[in-house]
């Protein structure tokens, strides 16, 4: 997520701060600057980073606040801080409700910051100068709150509401001082709104607008700031020339006139406020020297010595030779508007059929390629629609012995299974989900069998669960591993290796783990 913030009047010092997640550092650039340049500062280990996916500026009092998604916690910086130094502050523990913070708001007008947990499906409000492991002042939480994986937050201290922008696709707002198992007062969604996995939210009190990142679909929308219901936006940026790739965060600018976004695979693309359509950014931060990294989904094929590489940013499948190094081309690329790829995820590759398969978190489908398969090519088939059950698929697992395929859905932490051929708008042949699996936040998968079973990461709550290869509905796991022990931290792959009788995992915050 991106921040816009500009000093008090002497002297006008506009900086742009960028938190990356996958190096637990956060960057500072001149906000008028352009191409591949250099960070005016950075800062990262001693830190307490980790994860972090949401920040923002505190302008009056100087510092900065940012949400750790892997470790739930929230830390906070003074604003000119540099190098390797420690928060001076940081909120964590059981108390405070925090569960996979994604997005964070600060209100200086009555001193609280806002966090939307996503693991939790919740907002949760501190004092700005709190600390440790306090209760929430107050909590927004509970069915009738349309809360679902909420990601992004913005506060409007003029009209008194927030904001939040939902992994499903609503706009939620609420009064600012709303606690408990409160309605939205308004909701924005619907198939008019354009609103596909909205990440990134920010309010333009000046000119009583808002403006959403939909990582779905690469494009901003534009709504008016009082808009509800299927609302049709105002304008939208979408379309090849803007280089929008899977945009998370988003900052207005109302000075001068201009919407900064993050993009989720690295560049910043800098817009006119009131620009639309298929523009060119008017200016775009990228390239080696920015310090942004990004890791995307791997699947090794050792018949054929060759790595296949799900690219979430660009919509594109890259091949490369299994012992490639360096800085070298991949053999093949799968993209194009006729592959169907988008925001993918998951890739398994199945050496027996000779296809891959890939899990689109941003369009909710599953796409089968041929192995060797190279360009603007189609899909030999494609598993999406209302009946499939697919909710923001993350994971994928092939099983050649039995004809299925796996499938980890994040949002609603669920594994849907399917036939190997299945094809269109199919009912799973069984689905996992309920309060009993202990699934939460499911990321990857893995299926045995040797043994019969599959392997799930939950990242929302560093666990592995075990179940049977043909268990289906509300079933109990038939092992769990979790707990301080086990030194997971935010799992989101899972290998199985049944030759030595061992599961890797990979955790998001920097470390793989082996089990038996």
């Amino acid at each position: 997520m991106v921040v816009w913030r500009q000093h008090p009047p002497t002297p006008p010092t506009p900086e742009l701060y960028v938190v990356n997640s996958l190096n637990d550092t956060v960057s500072v650039f001149d906000p008028s600057s352009s191409g591949n340049v250099n960070a005016l500062r950075q800062f990262g280990s001693l830190t307490g980073l980790n994860s972090p996916a949401g920040i923002a500026v505190d302008t009056v009092n100087n510092q900065i606040f940012v949400a750790n998604s892997m470790n739930n916690s929230i830390t906070v910086y003074g604003r000119t801080d540099n190098g390797n130094v420690s928060p001076v502050r940081t909120i964590s523990g059981a108390n405070t409700g925090l569960n996979y913070p994604e997005g964070i708001a600060v209100d200086t007008v009555n001193n609280q910051i806002f966090v939307a947990n996503a693991g939790n499906d919740s907002i949760t409000v501190f004092g700005r100068t709190d600390t440790g492991n306090v209760t929430p002042v107050r909590t927004i939480s509970g069915a009738n709150t349309g809360l679902s994986s909420p990601f992004g937050i913005a506060v409007d201290t003029v009209n008194n509401q927030i904001f939040v922008t939902n992994w499903n696709n609503p706009i939620t707002v609420y009064g600012r001082i709303d606690n408990g198992n409160v309605s939205p007062v308004r909701t924005i969604s619907g198939a008019n709104t354009g609103l596909n996995f909205p990440a990134g939210i920010a309010v333009d009190t000046v000119n009583n607008q808002i403006f959403v990142a939909n990582a779905g679909n690469d494009s901003i929308t534009v709504y008016g700031r009082t808009d509800g219901g299927n609302a049709i936006p105002v304008r939208t940026i979408s379309g090849a020339n803007t280089g929008l790739s899977s945009p998370y965060g988003i900052a207005v600018d109302t000075v001068n006139s201009q919407i900064l976004v993050a993009n989720y695979n690295g560049p910043i693309t800098v817009y006119g406020r009131t620009d639309t359509g298929n523009v060119t950014p008017t200016r775009t931060i990228s390239g080696a020297s920015t310090g942004f990294r990004y890791l995307y989904g791997l699947a090794v094929d050792t018949v054929n010595n060759q790595i296949f590489v799900a690219n979430y940013g660009n919509n594109s499948i890259t091949v490369f030779g299994r012992t490639d190094n360096g800085n070298v081309s991949p053999v093949r690329t799968i993209s194009g508007a006729n592959a169907g790829l988008s925001s993918p995820y998951g890739i398994a590759v199945d050496t027996v059929n000779n296809q891959i398969f890939v899990a689109n978190n941003g369009n909710n489908s599953i796409t089968v390629y041929g192995r060797t398969d190279s360009g603007n090519v189609s899909p030999v088939r494609t598993i999406s629609g209302a009946s499939t059950g697919l909710r923001s698929p993350y994971g994928i697992a092939v099983d050649t012995v039995n004809n299925q395929i796996f499938v980890a859905n994040r949002m609603n932490s669920s594994i849907t299974v399917y036939g190997r051929t299945d094809t269109g708008n199919v009912s799973p042949v069984g689905t996992i989900s309920g309060a009993n699996t202990g699934l939460n936040g499911t990321f990857g998968i893995a299926v045995d069998t040797v043994n019969n079973q599959i392997f799930v990461a939950n990242l929302f709550n560093n666990s592995i669960t075990v179940f049977g290869r043909t268990d289906s509905g509300n079933v109990s796991p038939v092992g769990t591993i979790s707990g301080a022990n086990t030194g997971l931290d935010g799992p989101t792959g899972i290998a199985v290796d049944t030759v030595n009788n061992q599961i890797f995992v990979a955790n998001a915050g920097g470390s793989i783990t082996v089990f038996g």
